[in-house]
Parts: structure tokens; sequence; C-alpha cells
């Protein structure tokens, strides 16, 4: 385990340089009612819910809430406004899936502070830039990265067969800019865009993951693509099993 660990963990320090330690980079219909100036919905990722009344509704952040005509659609986890002639709604939206504990995003922090917030999980890798911990549940492993004794990348690793519930739980939570159907990767932004994500299929010691970075997002949507196009110099394995999870990954993450 600690072996594999440490493979796993050679794996993540190389997404790091790739990445640059910087990216500078929903199920059912809600109840059809009318909702007045000051209102607030809530509801679950892929609803909608038709407002009723009013016209020329418009979504502060169509990323977390869309709304064409008078049918709001919930897309991204997040809150956001949703104004009209009738007035404002605040409409919340909430996961559906919490199969996965994401790794621990505050940018910044010390290696201390990250060990702090790891302190229930069992550590297995600890260098100067790199530390890695034992995963809980369909996670197999964290990892972290560290420039300037700042942590600078966060690491999820979970093997293959969890590949269907991976994708459902990203993709209430973020959305695609970026894919590279040459090395197997998509690249997607938080709906707020503070937080990068590249996910792809990894091939370590004969069996197939899924590694998850998360960088801090600072820039727009095409520089992170360029950044992202900038690291490939190492292309994920390509084979008959990364290729079927890559089309998984596309059909799941990528909704046209």
């Amino acid at each position: 385990m600690v072996s594999k660990a440490k493979h796993l963990l050679t794996t993540a320090t190389f997404l790091m340089m790739l990445l640059g330690l910087s990216f500078t980079l929903c199920t059912s219909c809600g109840d059809d009612k009318d909702d007045p100036d000051g209102g607030s919905l809530t509801l679950k990722a892929g609803e909608t819910h038709n407002i009723g009344t009013g016209s020329n509704w418009k979504s502060a952040n169509p990323l977390i809430a869309s709304v064409e005509d008078q049918t709001i659609t919930a897309e991204c986890v997040g809150s956001t406004t949703i104004t009209g002639s009738a007035g404002t709604i605040k409409v919340t939206v909430k996961a559906t899936r919490f199969d996965f504990t994401e790794p621990y995003l505050s940018f910044g922090a010390s290696k201390s502070d990250v060990k702090n917030a790891m302190s229930s999980y069992t550590l297995t890798t600890d260098k100067s830039t790199t530390i890695g911990y034992q995963g809980k549940g369909k996670v197999y492993m964290y990892g972290y990265g560290f420039k300037n004794n700042q942590l600078s990348m966060s690491l999820l690793i979970v093997k293959s067969t969890y590949a269907n519930d991976l994708t459902k739980f990203l993709s209430e939570r973020y959305f695609p800019v970026y894919v590279d159907k040459d090395n197997y990767r998509v690249g997607m932004v938080d709906p707020l865009k503070k937080i990068a994500v590249l996910v792809e299929p990894e091939v370590i010691s004969y069996t197939t993951y899924l590694t998850v970075a998360y960088v801090k997002y600072t820039g727009s949507s095409s520089v992170a693509i360029k950044k992202m196009e900038a690291f490939g110099s190492k292309p994920s394995t390509r084979n008959e099993e990364t290729a079927k999870i890559f089309d998984q990954l596309k059909s799941e993450l990528v909704k046209q």
C-alpha cells in the first residue's frame, strides 16, 4: 500500500510540474409556483423550476442557475440571483451526490495547516514539497503539493471502478473549459471561477485510476486552456481501458 502510494505521489509530483503549480490559467422538476419579488428558491442540481410569472428573466450566474423564458435550470452547486420584470429570486443549487470528500483546497495554506485538516487520515508520504494520505471510502488517496511552503495543488485519486460516480459528483460542482482528446484530459472550473480542476485516467502498476488535480484558478478560461495545452509533454497511458474511461468522462462532464 505504501509503495503504491509513493508511486502515485510521483505521478502527483509530475502533474504539479505540468500544471506549473498554478492554472494562471441535475434529475426532477421543481414545483410550478409564482415566485414573488425577494423570494428564494432551493433546487437540486439538474432540477428545473417554472417561475410562472414575469418576463425578461436573467441569471447573475448562469453557470449556477440558468433561465430561459420562465424556466430555471439548476446547473452547478452554488447561489445566484434571477432577475426579471416581476422581481428578483435568490436561487440556491444543492448537490445530490456526496460519494467523495474533496481534498483540502485552501491554497496558500502551510503544510501544518493541511496536516491539521487531514488529521483523521493516515499519512503515507511526507516530503519537502509533497505529502500524501490514504483515502477513505471511494477515495484511494489524497496528495498535496507545496511551493514556497504554501499549498499549490491538491490531488484526489480514485480507482477507475468508481469513474461513473466521480463524473456525476464533479459535474454537479464544475463546468468544462477544455478537452484534450489526444491525451485523455478534461479541464474544469467551478462556477465562481476560483478553482480549476484537471481530470484524467492514469495507469499505474497495472491499475487504472482517475486523478483529479485541483489548483487555484487565477485567469480566464482561454488562459486556462493555453496553460493546459502547455503541459502535454507526458500524455496519459492510452489503451482500450483508458479510452473507454475518457469517453465516459466526456459524455458525463462535457454536456452539450
